[in-house]
């Protein structure tokens, strides 16, 4: 028994004789364990569930509790006549008997290979193998991220690299469209480590989800899914509040004043992400990095999680009754007052979709957490793997598709470009004029030529020299 000590390494001479071993308590003995060090093993209680994959642990956590009946109990000690009924249930009712030779081997195979029961047993959240078990998860995934990442790039370039008039919405929309990049940004590090440890991840498990890259990676999911839920509130109120200024006093909250509220928003949003990096839940309760409590977990996050629900669905409630009052002032006649109807509907669009896709997530939480239903684990990690960061793929689709603004925003992007290139070619061109020059010096006089470098700088002298043009006209067949 070496439960709750302070080990880092076990040593494993001299210990092939070991029947039960208690490691639990031991988060630094992470290493995996295989059959031949431990060659009679019965029971073993390990620190991660990982561990118990070299010994063929059930992969689910609903295993009944008969199973591990009778561990204590040695084959040579069962009734031969009740180890046969045992191993083939079928036969108890035939006419005629089993090949004794094959039922030696069976009986042979059960003594060379004893059931081990090992504890914490692997599951969806422990897996053995792959972090994503499911190919439709793992195609999913990757879907979200090159979505999210393109898409929301695409929003960024023409929100913040437009000429045009960036408007505190707009402001407002880029910014949420960067939350939604971070969350691409969390799910291609899930989707990094599926890939690194494919097939064998039970070897990396317990590193990855103590090691730094987990809690970087859970900083980020919940930083960027705050961020969102808070500036698209943001955004309700800005626009709500636009059409009250408008109305009441013919002017519209400054984008200064926006961006101090989004900064704000920001550093609201670092507090639930930094808290679990101090004790205040926890980013390694499972591989996936999120604070969120999985089955048979640690109660430990148990407030911090409801907490977290409660603030978003109190911000989902909070935005909901924003724009339902918004849309009654609208319907009083007051549509005069928007001057931007296009990115008032966007807003009422990102409301629905966040809103409509955050409910299931919150159930899913709210039911698995107090055991009002009986949801399978496999359930509850496909939400979080695909419905939880959805929003982050749908947003950027939404303005791409259906705002006018991205068309105008790029169709002026892609002329700044034409421009550009244009200046370029001008003033290659205009290098080729300046060569040409020297041919037409005799245009001018030897008195204004001596008056020019008679003239010091002080007096002016370029402005003397740029006042002397001469006619392109004369000059583009010379070059031709």
């Amino acid at each position: 028994d070496l439960t709750d000590n302070q080990l880092v390494t076990l040593p494993l001479d001299g210990l092939g004789g070991l029947t039960h071993l208690k490691l639990q308590g031991n988060p630094a003995v992470s290493e995996p364990l295989t059959k031949e060090s431990f060659p009679k093993m019965r029971v073993l209680e390990v620190p991660y569930a990982y561990q118990c994959c070299a010994y063929g642990s059930c992969s689910s956590f609903f295993k009944m509790s008969s199973q591990w009946e009778a561990e204590d109990m040695s084959p040579e000690e069962e009734d031969p006549h009740k180890r046969t009924m045992e191993l083939f249930p079928g036969h108890a009712d035939n006419q005629y008997d089993l090949d004794t030779d094959d039922l030696q081997l069976d009986l042979e195979e059960s003594k060379l290979h004893p059931t081990v029961q090992c504890t914490p047993s692997p599951g969806p959240f422990k897996p053995c193998d792959n972090l994503f078990e499911s190919w439709i998860i793992r195609l999913g995934v990757w879907a979200i991220v090159l979505v999210s990442v393109l898409c929301n790039g695409l929003v960024i370039l023409a929100v913040f690299a437009s000429p045009s008039y960036l408007s505190p919405v707009k402001f407002i929309i880029g910014s949420i469209a960067g939350a939604n990049m971070l969350t691409g940004i969390y799910c291609s590090m899930l989707a990094l480590v599926d890939t690194l440890t494919y097939g064998q991840f039970a070897r990396y498990g317990a590193r990855w989800e103590t090691g730094a890259g987990c809690r970087v990676t859970g900083f980020l999911s919940v930083f960027a899914s705050e961020a969102a839920i808070f500036l698209l509130a943001l955004a309700a109120v800005q626009c709500s509040f636009s059409v009250s200024c408008t109305r009441g006093y013919r002017k519209t909250p400054s984008l200064g004043k926006v961006k101090a509220a989004a900064f704000c928003c920001l550093l609201l949003s670092t507090v639930p992400a930094v808290l679990p990096l101090f004790s205040i839940g926890e980013y390694g309760a499972s591989p996936l990095c999120l604070p969120y409590p999985i089955p048979d977990g640690k109660p430990a996050t148990l407030g911090f999680i409801v907490a977290l629900v409660m603030t978003n669905m109190f911000c989902f409630l909070t935005i909901t009754g924003t724009y339902i009052r918004l849309y009654c002032n609208l319907l009083k006649g007051e549509l005069s007052a928007v001057w931007d109807c296009a990115m008032v509907k966007h807003v009422a669009w990102l409301i629905f979709t966040n809103c409509f896709l955050y409910c299931p997530v919150a159930f899913l939480i709210f039911s698995s957490t107090l055991n009002l239903f009986l949801i399978t684990p496999e359930v509850i990690k496909s939400v979080l793997l695909v419905v939880l960061p959805l929003p982050a793929c749908l947003n950027p689709l939404l303005y791409l598709l259906f705002n006018p603004h991205f068309r105008d925003d790029f169709r002026l992007l892609r002329q700044k470009g034409k421009d550009k290139e244009h200046y370029t070619e001008s003033c290659g061109a205009d290098d080729m004029e300046k060569s040409s020059y020297d041919s037409t010096q005799a245009l001018v006089t030897f008195s204004d030529i001596d008056h020019i470098f008679e003239t010091p700088d002080s007096l002016g002298v370029h402005s003397i020299l740029n006042s002397y043009s001469f006619p392109s006209m004369t000059l583009v067949p010379c070059q031709k």
